[in-house]
C-alpha cells in the first residue's frame, strides 16, 4: 500500500528560495528511484520559513528499509540539511479520505 512521507521543514529567513532550488535540483534522485511515486514541496504560506516535503513511497517498507540505505538517500539529505533550522518532523501517513 503507497503511503505518503510528509516532513516539515524550517529554514533560516531568507533562504527558502535556495532551499527550494536544492530540493528541485535533487529531485531527479527520487524520480529516478523505483519505489518513489510523487513528490511535492508545498511552502506555508501563514508562517514563514516553514515547507512540508511529501513523498509518496510504494511501501513504508520500501522507504525505510531499502530507499534509507542508498546512496541518493545520503545525497538527497546531505543537499537539504545546511537549511534546517532545527530537526525536520517526520511523518508516515496513508490516505483515509482521497478527495470528495
Amino acid at each position: 500500500m503507497a503511503i505518503w512521507e510528509i516532513v516539515r521543514i524550517t529554514v533560516p529567513e531568507g533562504k527558502q528560495g535556495e532551499f527550494e532550488t536544492v530540493v528541485r535540483s535533487h529531485l531527479p534522485i527520487l524520480e529516478e528511484d523505483r519505489g518513489c511515486l510523487d513528490a511535492i514541496l508545498y511552502r506555508a504560506i501563514d508562517k514563514s520559513g516553514t515547507l512540508l516535503l511529501c513523498v509518496q513511497w510504494e511501501s513504508m517498507e520500501y522507504h525505510a528499509e531499502v530507499f534509507m540505505k542508498t546512496e541518493g538517500f545520503a545525497k538527497f539529505t546531505s543537499s537539504m540539511a545546511p537549511y534546517f533550522v532545527d530537526t525536520p518532523e517526520v511523518l508516515h501517513a496513508d490516505a483515509v479520505i482521497n478527495g470528495f
